[in-house]
């Protein structure tokens, strides 16, 4: 158990990281929240690198990728809309396939 919370851990710092730089996309969905995460977390995983869904918060989740070294190189953070779903998309500019599939989740 230990290793894992540890594992989180170092996952939540690089996501930490990512937050702290300006996004590099946004838009809404008209998904709710589950269903937009899902839908990105399943659009992702064929790209390549590790992808992992949790909880940012009591409102908003969050998919990142890992990137070589183990750092998150993408990261999405969704939160509940009036219509839907509104999210925020953090990462290196390399991560552009990672944006174009994320919009397929409009």
């Amino acid at each position: 158990m230990a290793c894992f919370t540890l594992g989180l851990a170092g996952c939540a710092t690089t996501d930490d990281a990512l937050l702290k730089t300006v996004p590099i996309g946004s838009g809404t969905s008209t998904q709710a929240t589950f269903d937009f995460v899902r839908c990105v977390k399943d659009r992702w995983t064929p790209l390549g690198g590790p992808v992992r869904e949790y909880a940012l918060g009591t409102d908003s989740q969050a998919v990142s990728v890992k990137g070589a070294g183990g750092a998150s190189m993408v990261l999405v953070v969704a939160q509940p809309a009036a219509r839907g779903t509104g999210y925020t998309i953090y990462g290196e500019i390399a991560a552009s396939r990672y944006v174009t599939a994320t919009h397929l989740c409009d």
